[in-house]
């Protein structure tokens, strides 16, 4: 699955750039939620999750929420109507609370870990996540080159997941394109979130056919 990043949308022809990649079969997007702090860098509010539901109710909204006040800003997200919220390891020491707290609220839970978060941390929270986030790049900013040992990375995910008998999917963001998607896939990837590759190479239906030519 190709999860577009709108963070490397134009802004100021978001919906438009949102309603073409839907039209060439996009059913998720992937929503950075930056708070400035967790993150050098400000992003999305609740409002434009809220209103991408009202807009596309059948389209999931992936909430990446690269904050660490989570008191604040996770129950916003939920209440605007997030399909699946990303809280990020390092951010918060209450993760298994705001795990447990996103399923009773009938929201799908995930946990994102930067690059330097080695993979055996996630262990203690396998049974209460439905997906896991590997960064590819450090969290903060688009148009980054793709980390090189993120793949070694994604094996060793994999391995653990499978070690789990679970089925938590594994999805990598940060310098996504042809090339590094299959690198990625071919790991034990299987959702790949892009934003400069579709968003800023012209047009939005090209890029996105290439990218689902690259992971057949």
């Amino acid at each position: 699955m190709i999860a577009p990043s709108i963070l490397n949308a134009n802004n100021m022809n978001l919906g438009q750039d949102i309603k073409q990649a839907i039209e060439n079969g996009i059913e998720r997007f992937h929503i950075d939620i930056m708070d400035g702090h967790f993150v050098p860098n400000l992003s999305y509010g609740p409002e434009l999750v809220k209103d991408f539901k009202v807009a596309y109710p059948l389209t999931e909204a992936e909430i990446h929420l690269m904050s660490n006040n989570l008191e604040t800003t996770l129950p916003l997200f939920v209440k605007a109507g997030a399909d699946l919220i990303e809280l990020h390891l390092e951010a918060t020491d209450k993760v298994e609370y705001w795990l447990d707290y996103l399923h009773e609220s009938k929201i799908r839970a995930g946990i994102a870990i930067n690059p330097d978060t080695p993979v055996q941390e996630i262990k203690p929270y396998m049974n209460k996540i439905d997906q896991l986030l590997i960064m590819t790049v450090k969290p903060g900013f688009g148009g980054q080159k793709f980390h090189s040992e993120s793949p070694d990375k994604i094996k060793q995910a994999k391995e653990l997941i499978a070690q789990s008998g679970k089925n938590i999917p594994i999805e990598v963001d940060g310098g996504i394109d042809n090339k590094t998607a299959p690198l990625s896939k071919n790991a034990g990837a299987e959702i790949f979130v892009s934003g400069s590759y579709i968003f800023k190479k012209g047009s939005i239906a090209h890029q996105i056919a290439e990218l689902n030519e690259a992971l057949r």
